[in-house]
């Protein structure tokens, strides 16, 4: 049977039990191109399994992802007598240490806030202002940067001191509660906002374009870039 065949019949089953497959049915299908448009489940050889989930780089905790999706793909494949032996490696190698946060100082804190005065502006295509509400929102509301960068003025309700992150992580939305210190910071934002109030459906960024790349890229800049990377390096 053809690999590309056998992926979306495992995905197709997947996804009939109810599962959110989407990001595994990613992987086989980039593991399946990766074997080549005609090969067939039965040809796929050990080392070129073995070199799909090496990848390019150094060793990741996605190895494990891989081997994971690929596992229970092939135990599919036995299962229903596609192959006989499983190509996957028998040796996994030992996960690479997890991330340790590093917990900023008040102090810290602040000197990051202050620095969003004078970063560089022009590079990076984003108001001071607006990269000073996307930091208070991602440490006072403990927010990753994709939900902190989807937000639209709608999502903020400074009345109830609540936010709405929507679609967000396995696709749900929840509520975050705000504090008062915060609640004020973004009420000052929307303020500043310029534009009718009717459109709700603009994003708390600014309208320039952005991403998180592009916050990442002004953490790292500016006034404030020597001392966010030197923390930066210690985690």
């Amino acid at each position: 049977m053809k690999l590309a065949h056998l992926v979306a019949q495992y995905a197709a089953f997947r996804k009939n039990l109810g599962e959110d497959f989407e990001s595994a049915t990613r992987v086989l299908q980039s593991f399946s191109r990766s074997m080549g448009a005609e090969a067939d489940i039965a040809g796929v050889q050990a080392d070129r399994v073995r070199a799909f989930l090496d990848g390019r780089g150094p060793l990741t905790r996605y190895w494990h992802t891989k081997h994971t999706i690929l596992r229970g793909f092939y135990r599919y494949a036995l299962s229903r007598g596609h192959i006989a032996v499983s190509p996957l490696p028998v040796i996994i190698p030992r996960e690479p240490e997890r991330f340790v946060a590093y917990i900023y100082s008040h102090d810290e804190l602040q000197r990051l806030l202050d620095g969003t005065s004078g970063y560089q502006k022009q590079r990076i295509h984003m108001e001071p202002h607006t990269f000073r509400t996307i930091l208070l929102a991602l440490y006072g509301a403990a927010l990753r940067v994709s939900e902190c960068l989807s937000l639209t003025l709608a999502d903020v309700d400074v009345r109830q001191s609540v936010l709405t992150i929507r679609d967000t992580k396995f696709y749900k939305s929840r509520l975050v509660p705000l504090g008062s210190d915060l609640n004020d910071a973004m009420l000052r934002y929307a303020k500043r906002r310029k534009g009718p109030a009717t459109h709700r459906k603009r994003t708390l960024r600014s309208s320039s374009p952005s991403s998180a790349n592009g916050c990442r890229s002004a953490f790292f800049s500016g006034h404030f870039g020597d001392f966010a990377n030197k923390r930066a390096s210690t985690r």
